[in-house]
């Protein structure tokens, strides 16, 4: 693929039309990791890119707003906020518009005017690649979604994690951090470390992660990254060729690259955050973060004995923060597994505590 190619596929802040065309029928992994890396720089374009799922990224779908809106360039939009349309129809314009909209800002900081372009007309782009962009490692490729409604969605989550936080709140005596230790599994029952304790918090994408830069000096994470140079359309023949890519192996901040990982996780990209969280254990295996949202990726993926590890990891490891949803998710990875005596046995350890999911290990021993 021309590394221009993929320059132009980023040159704009916001998707297009042909970005949505080409990431529905390309094959290409590269272009379809730079949209997806494209549609992330904003919520509204991310939230946009779910909606062109459900319509299987076919821009033709719009063609009825193309005809009501294109010729007035915009002015049918004010009409609409402005008289007694429907509210659906001014959310769906403005979706329209915002996907839509032609963009020519580069995706550096800077965009030259006309006059500096002239003063440096060879000046070229840089776009910086993560190795999980350009592809993921074979295993975690060949695996499949289980059925969305066997999954534990991202927003779910969230929303436990507030309820939790409510929860104690409302019920400010209760032990829930001394979890019993549980055996789900056929290896030795992960015990509760030592100096098991609940560390400071902080919510990237609305999903609850342990704030490593309190506990680890300068904490990074080693990857590699691909440099790709390119040059905008208008200049292409002047540059007939691009310097080779060349992969680098790098320390990106730990925070940086959960960030980004997170984000990945919510949009729902699961191998991709897999990937990117085996990452991070590469270089801290105890770390909590990765290890409880790699096991809801596979959890989320069918990978019920691969997931299993990673949540006793968090039970077993230094912090407590992800104690109770980890042993939910113990029990309920064993009852997938169709384990249902160790799925049972956590449900009533679960059950016979106070904590958050109490009730809910009560319905499933029913």
């Amino acid at each position: 693929m021309s590394l221009n190619r993929l320059y132009n596929i980023f040159k704009s802040d916001r998707l297009e039309r042909a970005d949505v065309e080409t990431y529905g029928r390309g094959t290409d992994p590269l272009t379809q990791n730079a949209i997806e890396q494209k549609a992330m720089n904003d919520s509204f374009d991310t939230d946009a890119m779910e909606g062109w799922e459900r319509l299987s990224y076919d821009p033709s779908a719009m063609s009825q707003l193309d005809k009501k809106f294109a010729p007035s360039k915009g002015l049918g939009l004010l009409k609409i906020i402005g008289g007694t349309a429907i509210a659906g129809t001014a959310i769906v314009a403005v979706l329209y518009f915002a996907v839509f909209q032609e963009a020519s800002n580069p995706i550096i900081a800077h965009q030259e005017t006309p006059e500096e372009e002239s003063k440096t007309p060879n000046k070229q782009q840089t776009i910086v690649l993560d190795a999980s962009d350009v592809s993921l490692p074979e295993p975690i490729e060949q695996m499949t979604h289980a059925p969305k409604a066997e999954q534990v969605q991202p927003k779910q989550i969230s929303k436990e994690f507030q309820e939790i936080i409510t929860f104690r709140i409302e019920t400010p005596d209760l032990p829930i951090r001394k979890l019993p230790n549980v055996n789900p599994l056929p290896t030795p029952t992960p015990e509760i470390a030592k100096n098991h304790k609940e560390a400071k918090e902080i919510y990237l994408h609305s999903m609850k992660l342990v704030d490593y830069r309190k506990y680890r000096e300068k904490p990074q994470v080693k990857t590699k990254q691909l440099t790709l140079t390119g040059t905008p359309a208008n200049k292409e023949d002047e540059f007939a060729q691009d310097e080779d890519p060349v992969w680098r192996d790098v320390d990106v901040p730990y925070i940086d690259y959960i960030d980004k990982t997170v984000s990945v996780f919510e949009r729902g990209n699961y191998k991709k955050a897999l990937t990117r969280f085996e990452t991070i254990l590469e270089t801290y295996s105890d770390d909590v973060n990765a290890n409880f949202y790699a096991g809801i990726c596979l959890f989320n993926m069918g990978e019920y004995d691969k997931a299993i590890p990673h949540f006793s990891n968090c039970i077993s490891g230094p912090f407590s923060n992800f104690d109770e949803e980890a042993q939910w998710m113990l029990a309920e990875s064993c009852a997938k597994m169709g384990d249902s005596a160790k799925a049972k046995s956590i449900y009533r350890t679960i059950a016979n505590g106070s904590g958050y999911y109490a009730a809910q290990a009560k319905d499933k021993l029913k």
